[in-house]
């Protein structure tokens, strides 16, 4: 199985919507999605700009879509002792969680105060549970960490949604802790992660990270006025 999960075009925050500049970056997305993957379900943020960058693509193809609540942005705050006032989860100050040992464990990071005080580990199980819904209906299973196929995998699932949800889910499915992604990524307007199943042991199978960030279908892009950086 391949997973893409597909950030949103360049946004108008206020709008909720894609610039004239996100409406292009989209089209080359779309342009890259048809020429390159054959994508057999999608999956939609509720939110207006992820919603917009999808439906470019999805317009006038007959791919059984779904939008998911759990997969908004995940526009947590916590509490930072160096700023003074509640920080994004992708802006905590390094100096600050990389001296915090549980931010670097996947279970632990959860009983850490700036964590525990807001509505971060509501919010993680909130996406883990839809993930794991979404899995399942389409022939994985989730036991102990790793999935058991239930049915054939062999069908490439698209998630457009946002930079911050795409960092807890992949910290799920590669069982590390999602401080360590939502700090140690970086990702541009349409960049695509890539993650498929290493099925090589049979039928219980883990997720392999292949690519982040990807965003060779902006490359002409720098000679045509779109400004994606």
């Amino acid at each position: 199985m391949k997973l893409l999960l597909i950030r949103h075009g360049e946004p108008n925050y206020q709008l909720d919507c894609l610039t004239e500049n996100g409406i292009l970056q989209a089209q080359k997305l779309a342009a890259r999605l048809e020429r390159e993957e054959k994508i057999d379900k999608a999956y939609l943020s509720p939110m207006g700009r992820a919603k917009q960058t999808g439906e470019i693509y999805l317009k006038g193809k007959n791919i059984p879509t779904k939008t998911c609540n759990w997969l908004h942005e995940f526009d947590v705050k916590i509490t930072d002792p160096d700023h003074d006032h509640p920080v994004e989860v992708w802006d905590i100050y390094p100096k600050s969680w990389t001296q915090i040992p549980q931010y670097f464990d996947r279970k632990a990071f959860a009983d850490v105060p700036a964590v525990s005080q807001s509505d971060f580990y509501s919010r993680y199980l909130a996406m883990c549970e839809g993930l794991d819904e979404v899995l399942l209906e389409n022939g994985l299973r989730r036991e102990n960490g790793v999935y058991v196929k239930t049915d054939s995998t062999d069908k490439t699932l698209a998630f457009f949604c946002h930079f911050g949800i795409s960092c807890v889910m992949i910290a799920y499915l590669l069982g590390i802790s999602p401080i360590l992604t939502l700090n140690g990524l970086s990702a541009e307007p349409t960049a695509i992660a890539t993650l498929c199943t290493d099925d090589r042991f049979g039928d219980k199978v883990n997720f392999r990270l292949h690519g982040f960030g990807d965003i060779a279908h902006l490359g002409a892009a720098q000679n045509s006025g779109i400004n994606y950086k």
